[in-house]
């Protein structure tokens, strides 16, 4: 049989250890955090070494107006979300982000038969272009980024810079801009 001395003091033996234990974490996290560390994966760095962004203004192909503000906005939102990207102007930017809407099919206009069938609502294509204005060359191109919708759309409308967008097209716009922001970070 052990003695209850024993085992008191094994208790709070293991109690000390596990009190250091998570001070010592604790510690670790907030000196990590104050000197500006960011965990590899949450805020992805910008390709080539690269301290600044600069989203040129958008061209707006298609016959639908509002996409364009829509589109920057959600650009906007999603790269000050990752603290290692500086947003500048086009002027001072490392890299400069080029994007062109070229086209919007939705299931009133463009979309057939079979696009129909097969459950999708809307379909928006564009072109994008990061160029490193340092060296003058393309870091990337895509001549066809595609986002389909193929879930029921909202009738709700929300209105952005006084132009109305449907829900469902907002909902595209905002997985286009996605698509765009991971192709910047994985791409090149």
């Amino acid at each position: 049989m052990q003695n209850p001395k024993t085992n008191t003091a094994e208790l709070q033996a293991q109690k000390g250890v596990l009190f250091l234990r998570y001070f010592l974490g604790i510690t670790l996290v907030l000196s990590l955090t104050g000197c500006g560390y960011v965990i590899e994966g949450s805020n992805p760095v910008l390709p080539n070494e690269a301290q600044t962004l600069a989203i040129l203004p958008i061209q707006n192909q298609t016959f639908k107006a509002g996409l364009e503000t829509d589109l920057s906005e959600q650009l906007n939102r999603l790269m000050r979300t990752n603290s290692s990207v500086k947003m500048v102007h086009s002027g001072i930017a490392d890299l400069q982000l080029r994007i062109t809407l070229l086209n919007l099919k939705t299931n009133s206009s463009g979309l057939s038969k079979e696009q129909l069938a097969t459950g999708v609502k809307a379909i928006i294509q564009g072109q994008a272009i990061l160029e490193d204005s340092r060296t003058g060359n393309n870091v990337w191109e895509e001549t066809m980024l595609e986002v389909k919708l193929n879930e029921s759309g909202e009738n709700e409308t929300n209105t952005v810079s006084n132009f109305s967008l449907s829900g469902s097209i907002r909902e595209l716009i905002k997985r286009f801009a996605t698509k765009i922001y991971d192709r910047i970070f994985t791409a090149f």
